[in-house]
This record gives structure tokens, sequence and C-alpha cells, in this order.
């Protein structure tokens, strides 16, 4: 039997758009599962508490609501996550100074100066991704994240309706670029 994660998305054949999205994620999942092996090994950390740290790299603190926003993070997994990094020394967690009600987290010395050591791990898994690809098409790669990025924020909701009358599914090769 296949486990859950074989499973296709869909039982029928999988929306063009969604070649590319799977695809995407599946290189987000295999370099976060890259991530984590190395950084669990090196520094005793996953890849959702490096995040935590280089959000919090160069701030006085923020409040775990501005931590999970920043982070696209449930309040629920961050809860369990911020007492991880407290017993390890890494963050601390106080009352906001301005508001009891909220707790603020901040990073302990020994989290500032595990900065520099993941800034230079993703520094140098950024650069062994990119050789694989030339200059130009690194170069290509990085212009079309961007227009995504900017793309996904400016506009809203899909309208589904437009995009499936005037696209064929014949139109997108197999990551779901038009041919």
């Amino acid at each position: 039997m296949k486990s859950e994660e074989d499973l296709p998305l869909s039982h029928g054949v999988e929306a063009p758009a969604l070649n590319w999205l799977t695809g995407f994620v599946a290189v987000d999942k295999a370099v976060s599962e890259s991530a984590d092996r190395h950084l669990k090994s090196s520094l005793g950390i996953s890849s959702a508490q490096a995040k935590v740290i280089i959000c919090l790299a160069g701030r006085q603190f923020m409040t775990q609501v501005q931590l999970a926003r920043r982070l696209n993070y449930d309040m629920g997994s961050l809860s369990r996550l911020i007492p991880r990094l407290i017993d390890a020394g890494i963050v601390m967690r106080s009352r906001h100074p301005d508001d009891c009600r909220c707790w603020c987290v901040q990073l302990t010395g020994s989290g500032v100066a595990m900065v520099a050591k993941i800034t230079a791990f993703l520094g140098a898994t950024d650069q062994k991704l990119i050789s694989l690809l030339t200059e130009d098409e690194a170069d290509i790669f990085m212009v079309l994240l961007k227009r995504l990025l900017v793309n996904s924020a400016t506009r809203g909701a899909a309208d589904v309706s437009a995009v499936a009358s005037t696209v064929s599914p014949r139109s997108f090769g197999a990551i779901g670029a038009p041919a």
C-alpha cells in the first residue's frame, strides 16, 4: 500500500496549474528536509527554528503574534516551537513592555551567535542549488520568482473561471509552463 505522501492530489488528471505548484512544493520540501538534516546535525535546530532565529535577528524583540504572521506559522505551532528554543538557550520570552497581554520573544547571546552560522549555511545552500543553473538561467529564475511574489501579493484571489476559459490543458508542459 502506498503512503499518503505517495498518493496523487486528486483522483483525476491534475489541473495544469497544479503541475508547477506541486513541483514548487516538492522542491521546497526537498530543500527543507535537507536543511533540517544539516541544521539538526550541526546546530541542533530544525529549519523551522532557524526561520524564527533569522526573523528575530537584528530586532530588539517581536511579539509571538508578529512572529507567527511574519513566518506564516499558526500560533499553535509557534507556541510549541518557542519553548524548545527557550530550553536550548537560544531565545527568551518576556511580557511586552507596553501591553502585558502580549508575549515578546528575543534572541539571547547564543541565539545572536547562531545567526551567522545559519546565514552561512543558507548562503552555501543557495550557492549549491544555483550552481546547477547557468548564469542566465539563475538570473531568469530570480526574475520569475520575484514576478510570482509580486503577482501573488497584488492580484488577490485568482479568478478560476477566467483561467479555465482561456487556458487549454495541452498548452502546458510537464511543469506547468506554457509550451
